[in-house]
């Protein structure tokens, strides 16, 4: 069996991580978007409140994502 060497291991692993944080970072902006026109609800809404929330959330996490991804790989 033959091993895998560091730098290989090392530029897959941030690919993935990188690859899950960017598009998680997109869908969510998208979501974010859409939430946020004007509905016949309105702002009031707890449904949408909680909706725009887990978004900003999910926003967050990718972008720790990201930015722990190129920390990592000596980036930043």
């Amino acid at each position: 069996m033959t091993e895998l060497p560091d730098g290989v291991f090392r530029f897959l692993i941030s690919l993935a991580t990188a690859g899950f944080a960017g598009v998680w970072l997109i869908v969510d902006l998208v979501l974010l978007a859409r939430a946020r026109r004007p509905r016949r609800a309105g702002r009031r809404d707890p449904l949408l409140a909680d909706r725009v929330f887990g978004y900003l959330v999910g926003i967050t996490i990718s972008v720790i994502g990201l930015v722990g991804t190129l920390r990592f790989n000596g980036v930043f």
